[in-house]
This record gives structure tokens, C-alpha cells and sequence, in this order.
């Protein structure tokens, strides 16, 4: 976080994109450079201008938890689902190998924004009552900034765990310095922010702010922090919410939906980030300006050279053969789970079925050979197996679907403007089985399951097959394991379901994980920052990096 400690008032508030009436008003922003802390807290426009900035640190392009480096490449990177190509960026190939440190940049951006996100939300929280607004309307405004702040701790909470806890504005030098509070204390704060959000905030959007945060979007963020927490109880409870009235979740007949731009805001769809074709693509990455680009950039990260990628992943071989691992019934439409053909690249011929192409025409062959030199970096310790069910490429957040020429290239004719899911329904109905399979209620556990099961074409379990938690917990690994494949679940849900650093480092063994050998009991956590270690003299780093 750089420490200039101009933080004051509407200084930070740099982009006006909410309460607007579509995805190119919601992301529009305003030139700041004549707002003044005196004269900016005078109406609702001044709140929402606010609320936006707050939005903004999480999903910025290269900064952002939610953006699509920082955040997704190193959080999905520490996973048993990927592969990550050496030879990039240091500080991801770091996260991936568990050789980082305290000193690694990405992992102190996700650190930084998330605490500017707080800061924002709390100069909301603390200059709220100068704006004259209706009392219910200021309830909402409220909760959303409370919101915003109780997602950010859930991040620290997961990641770092024992963190500064700010509720007040950062605007003296002095008013910085804030010791570490445990971990246990940063999840009670989240609690309290995202229980507030739930009671206060509107259960559906009008259109004109979509993509602003909703009761569901705080309940589904609720019962997964109760679920971290291993409040399975609540956990149940809270996320049993969704499934009835007043909200009308369910899953949305066809997968790939969730990551195309072709049905947004669907049913499924609990919290998810605007994107529009908006602002410069030549603009610098991660700045808060009025011509920041706002278009998605995760197919650049993923896909291809032969589609325009960057191509800084692969999919794992334990992946690769749990999707492999049970067959669709006889007579179907595909062989395999629907979710592979959306998931994954490859050659079907290679697994008895008609080949077929991507990006307007180019072979899977075509993708591989693209991608060779990049994946000759994978040495002798990545074990690559490219024999045994063949080559296979990630699809998912490409532009793959499209089926145009050079899809995954930002700067290209057809950028990605795909709204990015945060949350959907189907980790909702995979974390609420979960927790009432930990409750001993395999009853609740296994309908869940099957609307998973039943949506990827797979036949239904029956407790005949599921008998006991611990077979019941075998399948929610399998079927979260590959229904949020990439998205930024996998590494929390092994942290928890493998308590020990010797159990957990023998699974990254066994299914031959980067940086099995290197991964210790501190990697459970990342370590606070040196940089803030260095501006907040009452900061201590966590007890597993001392």
C-alpha cells in the first residue's frame, strides 16, 4: 500500500460508475480532479460515486483479487488443478512453487487493494451522515459499503488470516499505525459487516444497477465464511436461505453460460463483476483513471498463442483424469461430463469422439503447437502426462466459445467483455452439502449433489452409493473440484480438508503439484507484507512465518 497518507475524503473516489442505467453507464467515470473533500458529500450522486471506487480495487485488471492477475492467476496457481508455465512473472511462479516470501509483490497488491477497498468503504461509513437521504435509502448505502468491507476481511481472513482491523478512515500517519488482530477476530469482523449487508441490502437490482451487490450476494458470502470457519450449523442454515423465497437461484440448463457474455446476471449468478467494452486498451493496467479500460482479461492470461493468449497455464493430470473418471451413461449426447467440453481443450478423437475446432477453424493441433515452447519449460519435476489420455488445454474463461479469430487477445478485433461470476448457485448448493453432510444430514447433502451431478449429465447418487459423511465428502471434493475448476476456490477447500502440512504436502505428492517438495505448514497463510511491516510499526507477521 503506498503510504502517502492522502487519503482524505474524495481524493480516492476516482471512478462514478454506479446507479446508472446498463454496463457501459455503470462502468463511465467521471473526471475527479475538481472534487474537493468540502464539496463532494452533498447527495446520493456523491454516494455512488463512492460506492463505485469502493467496488474498483477489487476487480481492477492487474491489481484486483477479482482481476485477472494478482488475484485469479495466483490464487488458482497454488491449486492441484493447474500446472503453471515457469518463465513469467517471478512473484506467481513464487505463490505456485510455495517458494514465495513476504517480499512478493503479488501477493502485497492483493494485500494493498483489498485494504484500499476498506478504506474507501469506511470513508462512506464515516461521512455518510453529512449527506442528506431518504433513511431507508441510506440503510442500503450502508450495507453495500459494509459489504464491500466484509468481503475484503473475508480475503485477508483467508489469506492471511491475523490481520489490522480498520473501521475508520486511514488519514493521519498516526491513525495507520494498527496491530495485527488474530484471525479468529478478522473473521468475527466479517461476520458483523456481511450480517449487516444481509438484512439492509435489496434482494434484486433494478436494471439500471446490475451488478451492484445484492442480500444473496452477502448471504452466500455469510454461509461461506461460517463454512470456513467450521460453524457448519450456520453455515447450513445461512446458505439454506437462498434455495427459497424471497430468491429465485437455480442452475442454468447449459454450464459454459456462466463464463460467456451470453447470459449474464442469470439465474445462477449470485455476485459477478461488470465488463463492457470500455476506456483504452492501450491504458496502463490496475489505474483508477476516467479512460481505464474495463474489458475482461482473463482469456489473454489463459488461452492459446494460436488464439491470442498468453497461455501461462495447463491443466493438471489429477484434473484431467478425475474429469476422465466417470463416464456419461450410455445412449448421451457426449461421452464425458457436459462441463469438460467447456472446461477443457483437446482432441477428441484421441477419446473416441469427432474432432472439432476452436477459434474460427484452428485444430487442437493447431492450439498445441502454439503453445509447445511454453510448455517445454515444464521440466522433469512437472510431470506432464500427455500420453496416457493425450494433450489437453484450458477453455474455460477463454474466448474459445466465441469461435472467432484471435479471440483471447485484448488488444485484438473482439475483445472479452464477459462479466466475471464471483459467487454462483452451484458452489452455494456444493457448500451447503457439505455443510449438512458435516451436520449428519446426508439427506440435504444429497439433493444438492445431484442438482450438480444431474446439470453436468451424470446419473444421480442415492445414499445406497453415499453412505456415510466421509463417502459423502468424497464426492463434494470431486464435484467442486471440477464444477468451480479455476475459480478460485480450490487451495481454501485443501486448506481445510487437510489440517496437517504433512498431509496436505503428501497429497500435492501424489498428484504431482508444483512445489510439493518446497510446500511447508507457513504456506497455509501468506505472510504480511514487508512493506507493511515497514509502514505499520505495530504489525507483527504471522506466527507460521516467524
Amino acid at each position: 500500500m503506498k503510504k502517502s497518507f492522502k487519503y482524505i475524503g474524495a481524493l480516492t473516489l476516482l471512478m462514478a460508475l454506479a446507479g446508472s442505467c446498463n454496463e457501459r453507464d455503470f462502468l463511465t467515470q467521471n473526471d475527479p480532479n475538481k472534487i474537493t473533500e468540502t464539496n463532494f458529500w452533498k447527495d446520493e450522486n456523491s454516494l455512488s460515486m463512492a460506492l463505485a471506487a469502493t467496488y474498483s480495487p477489487l476487480r481492477l485488471p492487474l491489481y484486483g483479487y477479482w482481476g485477472a492477475f494478482t488475484g485469479i492467476q495466483d490464487i488458482n496457481a497454488m491449486g492441484d488443478d493447474v500446472f503453471t508455465i515457469p518463465g513469467e512473472e517471478a512473484p506467481t511462479w513464487a505463490i505456485a512453487s510455495y517458494t514465495n516470501d513476504e517480499n512478493n509483490a503479488d501477493a502485497a497488491d492483493i494485500f494493498d487493494k483489498t485494504y484500499q477497498c476498506i478504506h474507501r468503504a469506511n470513508l462512506i461509513l464515516a461521512r455518510i451522515d453529512q449527506v442528506p437521504i431518504d433513511a431507508a435509502k441510506k440503510d442500503i448505502y450502508i450495507a453495500e459499503a459494509r459489504f464491500l468491507r466484509g468481503i475484503s476481511y473475508f480475503i485477508l481472513a483467508s489469506n492471511w488470516g491475523a490481520v489490522p482491523i480498520r473501521t475508520a478512515p486511514v488519514e493521519t500517519t498516526s491513525t495507520y499505525a494498527a496491530p495485527c488482530s488474530s484471525k479468529e477476530e478478522v473473521w468475527q469482523q466479517v461476520i458483523s459487516d456481511l450480517s449487516v449487508a444481509k438484512d439492509k441490502l435489496p434482494v434484486i437490482r433494478t436494471p439500471k444497477e446490475m451488478g451492484r451487490a445484492t442480500s444473496g450476494a452477502a448471504i452466500a458470502f455469510l454461509g461461506k465464511s461460517y463454512l470456513f470457519m467450521e460453524n457448519y450449523p450456520l453455515a447450513e442454515s445461512t446458505l439454506s436461505l437462498l434455495t427459497k423465497a424471497p430468491f429465485n437461484y437455480g442452475l442454468v440448463d447449459n454450464y459454459e453460460d456462466n463464463f460467456t457474455d451470453l447470459n449474464e446476471f442469470n439465474k445462477e449468478s449470485i455476485f459477478e463483476w461488470v465488463c463492457a467494452p470500455l476506456g483504452d486498451p492501450y491504458g496502463p493496467w490496475g489505474a483508477e483513471t476516467t479512460n481505464s479500460p474495463m474489458y475482461n482479461y482473463l482469456p489473454q492470461f489463459i488461452g492459446p498463442p494460436a488464439g491470442g493468449g498468453w497461455f501461462k497455464y495447463v491443466p493438471s493430470n489429477y484434473l484431467v483424469t478425475q474429469f476422465l473418471q466417470e463416464p456419461r451413461p450410455a445412449g448421451s449426447d457426449t461421452k464425458f461430463d457436459k462441463r469438460m467440453y467447456a472446461s477443457l481443450m483437446w482432441q477428441h478423437s484421441r477419446l473416441g469422439e469427432t474432432d472439432t475446432t476452436f477459434y474460427n477453424g484452428k485444430t487442437f493441433d493447431e492450439l498445441w503447437k502454439s503453445a509447445q515452447k511454453k510448455i517445454d519449460r515444464l521440466g522433469s519435476d512437472t510431470k506432464l502426462d500427455t500420453a496416457t489420455n493425450g494433450r489437453f488445454l484450458i477453455k474455460k474463461y477463454t474466448g474459445a466459445w466465441r469461435n472467432v479469430a484471435d479471440a483471447d487477445n485484448y488488444w485484438g478485433a473482439t475483445p472479452s467483455t464477459a462479466n466475471y461470476r464471483v459467487i454462483r448457485f452451484a458452489e452455494v448448493l456444493l457448500m451447503r452439502a457439505e455443510a449438512a453432510a458435516r451436520n449428519g444430514h446426508p439427506d440435504v447433502a444429497l439433493v444438492d449433489i445431484n442438482q450438480i451431478r444431474t446439470r453436468a449429465g451424470l446419473s444421480a447418487k442415492t445414499a445406497a452409493d453415499l453412505p456415510g459423511t466421509d463417502q459423502l465428502m468424497a464426492e463434494i471434493d470431486h464435484q467442486k473440484l471440477l464444477e468451480l475448476f479455476f475459480e478460485q476456490n480450490r487451495i481454501y477447500d485443501l486448506r481445510r480438508w487437510n489440517k496437517s502440512a504433512a498431509q496436505l504436502g503428501a497429497l500435492f505428492q501424489t498428484r504431482g503439484k508444483q512445489g510439493a517438495n518446497t510446500f511447508k505448514a507457513r504456506h497455509y497463510v501468506f505472510p504480511i507484507p514487508a512493506r507493511e511491516l515497514n509502514s505499520n510499526p505495530k504489525a507483527t507477521q504471522n506466527d507460521l512465518w516467524k
